[in-house]
């Protein structure tokens, strides 16, 4: 009895950790992870079982295993204790199901049943290691506290530890045992087929890879920046407009040629004398993979690719929006690099100009919210030097990214700050050639790369990276890549406003933005204004980061045509 209570009591202990905080140290987790194992064995040893004596103990045998080799394993990763796991469930499951070929009727069934939720739920494992603890947490947790549960339960019935069976899968037993079992079997073999279909789901969630269209010619054609390589219309974009898909000519970080794809929007409306003034818009964060791209989905189908796209169009604008180097064409995609995404911005414009159909003129401002706030901060600084036929008129940023240290500071615990650190560090690992495991630890080096491969255009997108990032919260970052070479240069290097920009500046911003900080943002603007540049800041009260360019898109309308206009804009700076 005194066994029965120190058994219960730690088993319930064990599953409720499990449950409730599986995202400690990997150290923590794999002993915890142990336990439960060993516990589950001991529960297949000494509860009534369906299989054979024999068959019982080869089964315990692999939970006994397994849990040695999650403590004994030095360094053992995540991906690893998920292989441990998976392999010990799908033989498991395996031998279940030959004995289910050999057992009574009554058992057959449950047997089965039971032995290809194992085999379900093991492959499920091992092909997505990053879910592996939430897994883990739920059947080795659920089914821990179930064993002490029942630990706790003989001490009131005695006569129940006298009741249990030897394992013969012939012994008699209640229908209603029986019954219940057979539910049971049948409710965790739904689950783990959910689980499938779940996993299924978040991957058919993710974009198709880019067609041909978006391989560019080797070698390159001749031609400056903006030079058109192909362009074809794209349907159903906006009512008033024809948009236009685009693979152009653009310069990539070392300075040399590249392609670099976008979409073109021409509004119906007849060209003014001097051809039709030009938006430039910077999207922001949508991924780091290829299938990413803007262009691949269009601004009518992505509500976060681009707010404000009806006004600019009924107001006469071609927009030229970029999809950035590496998003559409071949990565590696440079995110939060900003001269590649002004040089991206800024050839856009050239290829708008290019493209017969556009008429469009040399004058342009520039949009962006997030990492298009970023971006189009840092095409506002180089306009001048990298295109000096265009005429920059104003630039509008919201939720700009001001200060990169800061940002990943503010957001290095939280899950979405998780999933935008593992994308910039996945897109600089490879952009400039430097080596992940400096700053990464092994185990988070391969969920960061995983992460690289989702969008973040919807939901059901996000959804899919976010089990990565909880896992991250094992393991992560060796070292803050702020504070070690070269990775620290790389990110002073991309902050923006540290070059004279010489045009009006809109910044927005939402005063309840959690990944920007508004005190960040208020900070760059001060830093701004005292070297002297023509600053306005508009704050969106209770507004957060997502939601800030839908509140602030017709706001920005009106001030980029009070640029057009000639209109005096009112600077914080002469406050």
């Amino acid at each position: 009895m005194r066994w029965s209570l120190v058994l219960g009591v730690a088993s319930i202990v064990v599953g409720l950790v499990l449950l409730i905080d599986p995202f400690r140290s990997i150290g923590t987790l794999r002993w915890l992870v142990a336990l439960g194992l060993a516990i589950t064995a001991v529960n297949e040893l000494t509860s009534p079982s369906l299989a054979s004596r024999m068959q019982s103990r080869v089964i315990a045998g692999l939970w006994l295993g397994a849990a040695l080799v999650a403590v004994t394993w030095p360094g053992i990763s995540v991906q690893q204790l998920a292989a441990v796991i998976g392999i010990s469930l799908a033989a498991g499951g395996l031998i279940k199901l030959i004995s289910a070929t050999k057992a009574a009727p009554g058992s057959r069934a449950v047997l089965a049943i039971s032995g290809l939720t194992n085999v379900v739920v093991g492959v499920l494992v091992v092909s997505w290691p990053a879910i592996t603890v939430l897994i883990v947490a739920l059947l080795a947790g659920l089914r821990t506290i179930v064993f002490g549960v029942g630990q706790l339960l003989t001490l009131r019935h005695p006569a129940a530890e006298e009741a249990i069976p030897e394992a013969n899968p012939d012994a008699p037993r209640s229908r209603w045992s029986n019954a219940m079992r057979l539910v049971g079997a049948v409710v965790a073999l739904v689950l783990a087929l959910a689980g499938v279909v779940i996993s299924a789901a978040l991957h058919d969630a993710q974009p198709d890879e880019p067609t041909a269209f978006y391989l560019a010619p080797s070698p390159l054609p001749d031609g400056p920046p903006g030079t058109i390589i192909r362009s074809e219309v794209m349907d159903g974009q906006y009512a008033n407009a024809i948009t236009y898909r685009v693979l152009y000519l653009s310069t990539a970080l070392d300075g040399s040629p590249t392609a670099v794809s976008g979409y073109i929007v021409v509004p119906n409306s007849a060209a003014p004398a001097g051809g039709r003034k030009v938006l430039a818009y910077t999207h922001g964060t949508v991924g780091v993979s290829p299938r990413c791209a803007p262009s691949l989905t269009g601004p009518g189908a992505d509500p976060l690719a681009f707010e404000g796209g009806d006004r600019f169009v009924a107001d006469g604008y071609v927009i030229a929006a970029t999809d950035y180097q590496g998003l559409g064409t071949p990565g590696p995609h440079p995110y939060l690099v900003g001269s590649v995404e002004a040089m991206n911005a800024l050839d856009s414009v050239r290829a708008a100009r290019n493209l017969s159909q556009a008429q469009a003129g040399s004058a342009f401002a520039v949009w962006g919210h997030s990492q298009g706030g970023h971006a189009a901060l840092f095409t506002s600084q180089m306009a001048a030097s990298y295109a000096p036929e265009l005429q920059l008129q104003g630039v509008a940023a919201g939720g700009p990214v001001p200060d990169l240290v800061k940002l990943f500071k503010v957001n290095i615990e939280t899950q979405v700050g998780k999933i935008l650190i593992s994308m910039a560090l996945s897109s600089w690992a490879r952009v400039y050639n430097l080596d992940l495991a400096q700053v990464a630890t092994p185990a988070a080096q391969v969920i960061i790369d995983k992460i690289a491969m989702n969008c973040l255009y919807d939901p059901t997108q996000i959804l899919g990276s976010v089990p990565g990032s909880l896992t991250l919260n094992l393991t992560f970052l060796r070292v803050p890549l702020w504070e070690v070479e070269p990775w620290k240069t790389i990110v002073q290097a991309n902050n923006p406003g540290n070059a004279p920009i010489g045009v009006p500046i809109l910044i927005a911003q939402g005063d309840a933005d959690p990944i920007v900080a508004p005190a960040t943002t208020e900070a760059l603007v001060q830093r701004l204004c005292t070297r002297g540049e023509d600053v306005e800041l508009l704050t969106a009260p209770g507004v957060g980061h997502i939601d800030l360019s839908k509140v602030v898109s017709e706001q920005v309308a009106d001030w980029i045509a009070d640029r057009f206009a000639g209109v005096a804009s009112a600077s914080e700076c002469n406050a």
